[in-house]
């Protein structure tokens, strides 16, 4: 089983600051030993999830490794990498623009060694086999966003079960990573507590903290959230506001047309006309 997919012209519903560009899937991939692979300027995340050699000995950027499998590697743009064996492996790849290992790095998801061993433990198969069924409906509505973010959950994940524990990522990227799941799980009713502890934090110390590097409260923040995706879907969709104001999972008629013209300066239905005569 094979298949290489360009997601760069699959449509968004919504803004993602590591967008999926290409996904590479194979099962008993066979790589050619010897001089390094061609050079490309992606960044990939890549997990090697079996292969009948047990160990990996490919020389990546100058490195060699030496992992069992399951293992996981951080690909940087123009980093030359040799195969060590031919042994058929099982591989994942997540192809990204170059710019976007900056802001992997940023959130202190790219470790400083190329490739770590990990346990494959429940959560991350569940997501490995969740991306790989969603592939198989690439095109249907909402598949794209739903990979980018799978991508980053997987990366995270990984990188936890390689034996990073939370508790070495800096304050600020804890809270920025906590960010970034309620920007994508804005139309949900988000337990500030849960996601506190889940990040190694008590709740007063997640709110000090949060104010200090957001400058709003985690609430604010959500219902941000959910008026930019209004405005995503007031402009990509023909949905009636009613509807759409279901869907953002925002509180009452009244407050929405409030707080939107706050914000956008204008009413749901103006805002729509304004962005479609661009």
């Amino acid at each position: 089983m094979y298949f290489e997919l360009d997601l760069t012209k699959l449509k968004r519903e919504s803004p993602f600051p590591s967008p999926i560009a290409k996904v590479f899937y194979s099962r008993g991939l066979i790589l050619p030993t010897g001089p390094a692979m061609g050079i490309k300027n992606i960044f990939e995340f890549c997990l090697r999830l079996q292969s009948e050699a047990k160990i990996c000995s490919d020389v990546i950027a100058g490195q060699k490794i030496h992992l069992p499998y399951p293992h996981a590697v951080w690909k940087l743009p123009m980093q030359k990498t040799s195969p060590g064996d031919q042994a058929p492996r099982d591989v994942l790849a997540l192809l990204y623009p170059p710019e976007t290992g900056e802001i992997f790095r940023n959130m202190g998801l790219v470790p400083e060694d190329a490739a770590r061993s990990f346990v494959m433990n429940a959560e991350i198969s569940f997501l490995v086999e969740k991306f790989i069924r969603l592939i198989n409906n690439l095109y249907s509505p909402g598949v794209a966003d739903r990979l980018d973010w799978l991508g980053f959950s997987l990366m995270k994940e990984v990188l936890f079960a390689s034996g990073r524990s939370a508790g070495q990522l800096t304050m600020e990227q804890k809270i920025r990573n906590i960010a970034l799941w309620l920007q994508n799980h804005s139309g949900e009713d988000p337990d500030f507590h849960q996601l506190a502890r889940q990040h190694n934090l008590n709740y007063t110390q997640f709110y000090r903290e949060w104010n200090r590097v957001i400058g709003m409260t985690p609430y604010q923040y959500v219902l941000q959230a959910r008026l930019r995706a209004a405005a995503d879907l007031l402009d990509l969709t023909d949905q009636p506001v009613s509807k759409i104001i279901e869907m953002v999972n925002f509180s009452g008629h009244y407050a929405f047309y409030r707080r939107f013209e706050e914000k956008y300066g204008m009413t749901p239905l103006e805002y729509r006309r304004h962005v479609r005569k661009k």
